[in-house]
């Protein structure tokens, strides 16, 4: 699935609730954890990059995972995970890396893609 997202950041119940209607069957924690990545990644290209921003999901066949990539339009590097900027900010990276078992982020010239794998089974 691939998604041009809005100027303005999608509500987090429509982001949830897309997650959740691009991978039926999927339950519990397992859909939780792809939620959280994701929102934590979208949330990420809204508070320090610039548009054009998309979000894309996919199946990785034959090893369990959904791949959840966020691209933006900025090429700055990413924060290091859970350095706090302020009490309520700083911690998304943290969590993507305790629920992710990979992730990273591609350089494109001027934008970049951020992205996450997260095991379904």
């Amino acid at each position: 699935m691939d998604l041009d997202l809005p100027e303005t950041p999608p509500s987090p119940d429509e982001l949830l609730g897309l997650v959740a209607g691009i991978l039926p069957g999927t339950g519990g924690d397992r859909l939780v954890d792809v939620q959280v990545v994701a929102a934590q990644l979208v949330g990420n290209a809204y508070r320090h990059a610039r548009a054009p921003r998309r979000l894309r999901l996919r199946r990785v066949p034959g090893r369990g995972l959904v791949r959840v990539e966020v691209d933006d339009g900025s090429p700055s590097l990413l924060p290091v995970p859970g350095r706090l900027d302020t009490p309520e900010h700083g911690r998304g990276l943290l969590m993507v890396n305790r629920l992710a078992v990979d992730w990273g982020h591609q350089p494109r010239g001027d934008r970049k893609t951020v992205w996450a794998e997260v095991r379904l089974a």
